[in-house]
């Protein structure tokens, strides 16, 4: 990875603790899913880094482990965001809340369970057969009640 090439720069010394942290976190994240060695740098749109190597999906999966390392709630809108340059995206993730120790668990089987539905539905969206379209509506109700349980326990974070 061509990381240490792009840290010299005078915009990622500017990066704070907490950006650099996100920022080489989604740059690792991204490049363990691409098929040739990208060079990112702060300066990065997202979106000029998306090829037949690397696509959307990889960033929204990279987006979800990125969850699960530091306990934190990507909004939704933040997952359409590949506009922004990595170095902006850093710094909007540096903003999110954290989940609380004593609530990570339950955060934890939530997103995961949640990663691995998604999995699935990608690989079921093609087809038509009667099986898969119901394995679909089964995942469809799995997320919601998911989405039920994720709001509640964000619900009780905002408490504490």
């Amino acid at each position: 990875m061509e990381l240490k090439k792009t840290y010299g720069s005078t915009s990622a010394i500017s990066m704070g603790g907490e950006m650099i942290k996100y920022f080489f976190t989604v740059s690792t994240l991204l490049d363990s899913k691409s098929k040739i060695k990208k060079h990112y740098s702060p300066d990065t749109v997202i979106a000029d880094l998306f090829d037949e190597d690397l696509n959307e999906i990889d960033f929204i999966n990279s987006l979800s482990e990125l969850e699960l390392v530091y306990g934190f709630e990507i909004p939704e809108e933040l997952y359409d965001r590949t506009d922004l340059t990595l170095g902006e995206f850093a710094e909007e993730l540096s903003q999110l809340p954290l989940i609380s120790d004593e609530l990570y668990p339950e955060f934890f089987d939530i997103k995961f369970t949640s990663m691995k539905l998604t999995k699935r539905y990608i690989e079921l969206e093609t087809k038509t057969d009667d099986e898969s379209v119901s394995e679909m509506q089964i995942i469809n109700e799995k997320f919601e009640e998911l989405d039920d349980s994720l709001n509640v326990l964000l619900g009780n974070t905002l408490a504490n």
